[in-house]
């Protein structure tokens, strides 16, 4: 059997159509590197330390959520790239927010013992020991915007989040925000991403992809959605270094946005950072 199979094995799991055909261990290493293990180990009932360790994650997130929501309340902003339709425990919380309030928001996070240990332009990153913030005014790669936070931030809802109702992005957004990040930014795209495009896209997410120059990333991932599901990729999958370039050029040349900010991304790649931050772009497997 192939690592392909392995993958859509991971996959029926994880709807709960299939048994557990291939090893327990496998699919435990496969479902880690594509950022659904928690949704895993629940569907699997493992019991055990690592099951005990992604729970308390979660809830060590979840008190972090709550937190800043109350921190957070009267402003004008929205927790992104946070609930999905599969379980998973996120490396660090993204806060979307109005660029006029952006001080003042990293301002009250710092209150709660947060250290700023990044500013960029567009990103402010904030540290508490294992905890990480990203205070967001619009989505970038190195310094540069690939899609219009402050247009995002007009759909905002409510949503639940392990019984918490915290301020996100209506579940077409999401959909678009998950395709995007995993394409120009990371270009990896996970299974947390194939089940995010694959249960939340629908016909407003292209209307939006079209508002913010986004259509052609929007629809590379639908097409590595059906190969995946036709077994003819395995996930993670590594956009070709080709394909994403292509990609981050046309972002480029037919979107303003994004052309006005492209000189930070070419500022970045000069620094120390940035070049560490390139190059784990072609050399690592997930994220």
């Amino acid at each position: 059997m192939g690592f392909r199979s392995f993958t859509l094995s991971l996959i029926e799991v994880l709807e709960g159509d299939g048994v557990c055909d291939v090893g327990v261990d496998v699919l435990i290493d496969l479902a880690s590197r594509n950022k659904v293990l928690l949704h895993l180990l629940r569907a699997l009932d493992v019991q055990g330390p690592l099951r005990e360790q992604q729970e308390m994650g979660m809830r060590k997130v979840t008190e972090v959520i709550e937190t800043i929501s109350k921190l957070l309340r009267g402003c004008d902003y929205a927790f992104f790239k946070l609930v999905k339709p599969l379980s998973y425990v996120p490396a660090d919380v993204d806060v979307l927010v109005k660029f006029e309030e952006r001080e003042e928001i990293i301002r009250r996070i710092e209150g709660l013992g947060f250290k700023v240990e990044v500013k960029e332009p567009f990103c402010t990153t904030l540290v508490k020991g294992p905890f990480i913030v990203d205070v967001y005014v619009h989505p970038t790669l190195g310094g540069m915007i690939y899609m219009d936070g402050q247009e995002l931030l007009n759909h905002v809802c409510i949503k639940d989040f392990n019984g918490l109702r915290i301020k996100s992005l209506e579940n077409y957004v999401e959909a678009l925000v998950s395709a995007t990040h995993a394409v120009y930014k990371e270009r990896i795209y996970t299974l947390n991403d194939y089940f995010t495009v694959k249960e939340w896209a629908r016909e407003e997410t292209f209307k939006l992809a079209e508002k913010l120059k986004c259509t052609s990333c929007l629809n590379i991932a639908v097409k590595i959605n059906e190969a995946i599901e036709k077994g003819l990729i395995e996930a993670p999958y590594k956009i070709p270094v080709t394909t994403w370039a292509k990609l981050l050029v046309r972002k480029i040349i037919n979107d303003p946005l994004t052309r006005s900010t492209s000189k930070n991304l070419v500022s970045s790649i000069g620094s120390k950072r940035g070049l560490k931050l390139l190059k784990s772009k072609f050399i690592r497997e997930t994220y």
